[in-house]
This record gives C-alpha cells, sequence and structure tokens, in this order.
C-alpha cells in the first residue's frame, strides 16, 4: 500500500524505544468467552480483544467503551467495538489487510478516501473495520456479527 511518512516513523521509533517501559504480554487466545467489554492490558505487542479473538488489534489503541457494545440474543450475537488512538490511517489499514488474512477472514470489500472501510467474512462470523480521523485522533469502529444462514459466508466453503 504506501510507505510511513516521516510522523509515522517517528510514532513508531518513539513507541519503540518505549517498549521498555510498557512491560510485555499477549492478550489473547483462541476460544469464544463470555460477550462483555473488557479493556485490554498496556501491552507492546498486538492484542485481541477477548470476545472476538479472530480479530487481532494493533498496539496503541483505547477501547471506548462508552461507544461500544454487544447484542446477544437467540437469533443474533454480534456487536460495535470503538477504539481510539494516535496512528495512521494507512498505517492501520495495511496493518488489518495483513492480519486478519491469518485468522482465516477474506477480505470482501475495501475502500479508502478521507476514512478507510474494510469488509471481512469467514465462515462463522462477518466483520467490518471503518478506520476514521478527527481532531488529532483516530477512530477504529469494528462491527462484528455470528454469521446464521448468511449465503455470503456459506459460498466461503
Amino acid at each position: 500500500m504506501t510507505h510511513l511518512s516521516k510522523t509515522g516513523l517517528s510514532l513508531f521509533l518513539a513507541l519503540f524505544l518505549a517498549l521498555p517501559l510498557t512491560g510485555c504480554g499477549v492478550n489473547g487466545g483462541s476460544g469464544d468467552e463470555g460477550m462483555e467489554v473488557a479493556a485490554p492490558e498496556e501491552s507492546s505487542q498486538p492484542f485481541y480483544h477477548y470476545s472476538y479473538r479472530q480479530i487481532l488489534l494493533p498496539f496503541g489503541l483505547e477501547l471506548d467503551k462508552k461507544e461500544s457494545l454487544f447484542v446477544d440474543t437467540d437469533s443474533f450475537t454480534g456487536g460495535h467495538l470503538r477504539y481510539t488512538g494516535k496512528l495512521e490511517i494507512e498505517s492501520l489499514a495495511e496493518f488489518f489487510i495483513n492480519t486478519m488474512p491469518k485468522n482465516n477472514w477474506k477480505k470482501v470489500y475495501s475502500s479508502v478516501s478521507d476514512r478507510m472501510l474494510q469488509a471481512y467474512a469467514r465462515q462463522d462470523r462477518t466483520c467490518i473495520i471503518k478506520i476514521s480521523e478527527t481532531n488529532f485522533k483516530t477512530y477504529v469502529d469494528i462491527f462484528v456479527s455470528d454469521v446464521v444462514g448468511n449465503p455470503a459466508a456459506e459460498a466461503l466453503n
């Protein structure tokens, strides 16, 4: 896609040099657990939200609990996770393009303008990721739903 700008490179170097101060650890695993929202651990590594361990998140994002929600009914399970940080849209877009396929997500749509939108599907879930910037903040909105009889997801088999 695009190379990191000088600002992005400076941010990366600052984060890299601050690594010894933040500690190391990954909040991850491989199964689904409850559907409640929890803030990720402070980490120098990418991390997963424990309810959606198939979606890797880059270091530098903070969960906005007030803007995040989950719905869990007999016919629908899904949610909206909002993360904020000060990362560049281009580097975040590349991060998701590179990491989502590693967890069996297939990219089905991508659009870039003043904000970035990507859609992914896998056999059991669909995911839309929207990345935008305002007032020196980056917003990452992740919409995830479990698939129940979804023909698009069934076509991935």
